[in-house]
């Protein structure tokens, strides 16, 4: 999604982090909520700004935005964009690789020739995530993943076609060991 302000962004990923709803107060002058914050630098042009990306979000149907009492915001984030900021959180995903514990995890998977596109997201999205492609539908890497794997699966849909093995040791490992350098 191309949007004119990189803030757009950050308010739906803030929105869906918490309830989906965010009351705030716009005149405050500290501005106390973190989601404001990230506009406070010059207030008159950030408070404008922040009233456009909000309107921008509510054209879109993203959001529902209403002006309580003045001064006050009412934000809330409908179902629409909520799976758009689930599909933020997916292409922010990133794998914790601070630690080895020793162990490999092997991604194998089987789709339906009728997800052919599901099929080549998930592969795009495996191979962001630096895992290393052992076979068209076997990949792997020594990293933690299990969360990350079934967030992807909830995100597409596609658990029933996905099988994660922990593996402790396998035939070729120490090549894989030197490419993630470990």
């Amino acid at each position: 999604m191309k949007t004119k302000s990189p803030k757009t962004k950050e308010l739906l990923q803030y929105l869906a982090l918490g309830s989906g709803i965010a009351i705030l107060s716009m005149f405050n002058p500290l501005f106390p909520h973190k989601l404001l914050k990230t506009y406070i630098k010059n207030r008159q042009i950030q408070k404008r700004r922040f009233l456009e990306d909000i309107k921008r979000l509510q054209n879109r149907e993203l959001i529902d935005f209403e002006i309580l009492d003045g001064d006050k915001v009412k934000i809330t984030l409908k179902n629409k964009g909520k799976i758009k900021a689930l599909k933020y959180n997916i292409d922010d995903m990133k794998l914790d690789k601070r630690k080895w514990d020793g162990k490999w995890r092997l991604v194998i998977f089987d789709f339906p020739k009728n997800i052919k596109r599901t099929r080549d997201a998930f592969r795009e999205k495996l191979k962001d995530l630096n895992f290393y492609q052992l076979q068209k539908s076997v990949y792997i890497t020594p990293y933690q993943c299990e969360n990350e794997i079934d967030f992807i699966c909830e995100f597409f849909k596609i658990r029933n076609h996905i099988l994660l093995l922990t593996v402790a040791n396998f035939e070729g490992a120490e090549k894989l060991k030197y490419r993630f350098r470990l």
